[in-house]
């Protein structure tokens, strides 16, 4: 039991020293001493855990991913993805922040897709595949922008600010700025967005 604490103390710091690395530089600029000297732990601690910077970053995005897939089955993912950002602050900032990985951001992208896909399918039937598609590519494309916003001010906004922006500007486009405070012109809670 004190191994399994001690272990997810050490893989604790290692990720708290790449997320601090990865706000002052990109991470093809972090070396393995760089975390460990930032973790406070030796280098034969840290390849016990990974191969090297970029199986740490691995690991971290793929939990995250693995959470985020697991929000899209559920009934309020929208407003689970957001607290998922929220939650994950440190990371976020590391992953989306000026020195973040841009591979990422296009993974995170396309997580929706299906779910989507079949959501739209029905909303718009006659609506062709290709019109889906460069739809898809502009909603998830814009979501991520005013993710990307949210978390480099430094989550400014709440998260009922920024699911009433998301929402507004998804199902109304640049309508939603004519009067965001009006009831009539946002969207039903229940609508869903992607």
């Amino acid at each position: 039991m004190a191994t399994d604490r001690r272990t997810k103390y050490t893989k604790t710091v290692i990720r708290q020293a790449l997320f601090d690395l990865l706000q002052e530089k990109p991470i093809n600029k972090i070396t393995v001493t760089d975390v460990c000297k930032l973790a406070d732990i030796n280098r034969s601690t840290f390849y016990s855990h990974y191969e090297d910077v970029y199986a740490l970053l691995a690991s971290i995005q793929n939990e995250l991913f693995e959470n985020v897939v697991l929000t899209l089955t559920t009934e309020n993912w929208f407003e689970e993805v957001l607290q998922l950002v929220d939650q994950n602050r440190d990371l976020c900032q590391a992953l989306i922040g000026p020195h973040g990985d841009s591979s990422f951001i296009r993974q995170l992208i396309y997580l929706g897709y299906d779910n989507s896909m079949k959501f739209w399918k029905k909303m718009y039937p006659n609506a062709s595949p290709e019109t889906r598609d460069y739809a898809y590519a502009f909603v998830s494309n814009g979501v991520i922008g005013i993710l990307e916003n949210w978390v480099c001010s430094g989550y400014k906004l709440g998260i009922d600010e920024v699911g009433k922006i998301l929402m507004g500007l998804t199902m109304q486009g640049l309508n939603y700025m004519k009067a965001p405070e009006d009831p009539e012109a946002f969207p039903r809670k229940d609508t869903k967005i992607l």
